[in-house]
């Protein structure tokens, strides 16, 4: 009997030890978890904004609030990955104690001049795309937290055109033979080091050509990819505007393209690929001169005959 007692009494004891020792995990756990400080961010109002017109104003707003019961807690740091780099402090400027039921609101307007400016501003998350994706972090005595907000970057609407004159576009030129020769025959069309386009199959090998590939194989640099689309829609301009009187806006757009053309600037040529391919398309619909012929359209016989007339222009982009 004595023998069964202790060892009962040994079996209780071991039971209330591992009780005693989970009770300890799990309250440790429940303190190392606790969330003394949360955080709201805000980009003019909303969670999630589109800049689509420019020069564009985003309101930041960065809320950090006490939760906890009892006590006041103390904002030790407050962030943002992002926003830091463009200026942003947070205001008062920590360590701050927050009351309980306090809270602090911080704000911070960025100035965006243009929609490439955004996209630059979007990359500084370390992901290339058109959103600003920043996090704002905040950190206290237990841990930390943090909220974020989108803005989206969108291209400005250009202004509607009002058409005098006719445009074309990549695809009219380059399956009408007929059309792309009447422009040739106005005079070569300077491309900078891309070439001078003289002949039909050059001019067609331009429009038929990869972005992608070399004609002799490999793939193309980021500085010749964007020298090739840049000069493919210069060329169409060109041709819009021999054959149809069309004006650019700026009227300088294309003598600009093929400054560009001329440079290392990936940033400067990238800029101007979007304005030349707006004007080939802005007045597509309208008609075109009663006098001019413009050929059928035979893609096929328009693709047998071109000949990429570029190669690897052995640079790379400018700084």
């Amino acid at each position: 009997m004595l023998m069964n007692e202790v060892g009962t009494m040994r079996m209780k004891l071991k039971q209330q030890w591992v009780a005693a020792a989970c009770a300890a995990v799990v309250g440790g756990s429940g303190v190392a978890n606790a969330h003394d400080l949360i955080c709201k961010k805000k980009v003019n109002g909303a969670s999630v904004v589109v800049a689509d017109e420019y020069p564009y104003t985003a309101n930041y707003s960065f809320k950090v609030i006490n939760v906890h019961p009892t006590l006041p807690s103390v904002l030790l740091t407050a962030t943002d990955d992002v926003l830091s780099s463009e200026g942003f402090t947070f205001s008062p400027p920590p360590p701050v104690s927050i009351p309980v039921n306090g809270s602090l609101t911080s704000e911070f307007a960025l100035q965006i001049g243009s929609y490439e400016e955004c996209v630059a501003i979007a990359a500084e998350d370390g992901l290339a795309d058109n959103h600003i994706d920043n996090t704002f972090r905040v950190t206290f005595d237990l841990g930390s937290a943090m909220c974020s907000a989108r803005l989206t970057c969108e291209r400005e609407e250009p202004p509607p055109v009002e058409c005098t004159s006719a445009t074309r576009t990549l695809g009219f030129f380059s399956t009408r033979i007929l059309s792309l020769t009447q422009c040739l025959a106005l005079g070569p069309i300077d491309l900078g080091p891309i070439g001078t386009i003289v002949t039909l199959p050059a001019a067609e090998g331009i429009l038929w050509g990869s972005p992608a590939m070399y004609p002799a194989g490999g793939v193309r640099s980021q500085l010749d990819r964007l020298r090739f689309l840049l000069a493919r829609q210069t060329l169409v301009g060109v041709c819009n505007q021999r054959l149809f009187g069309s004006t650019p806006t700026p009227p300088s757009l294309l003598t600009d393209a093929v400054a560009a053309l001329n440079t290392t600037d990936c940033g400067l040529i990238s800029s101007l690929i979007d304005p030349v391919d707006n004007f080939n398309n802005q007045c597509d619909s309208y008609p075109l001169p009663g006098n001019f012929i413009p050929g059928p359209a035979t893609p096929q016989a328009a693709q047998a005959i071109a000949v990429d007339p570029t190669s690897n222009s052995g640079q790379s982009c400018s700084p």
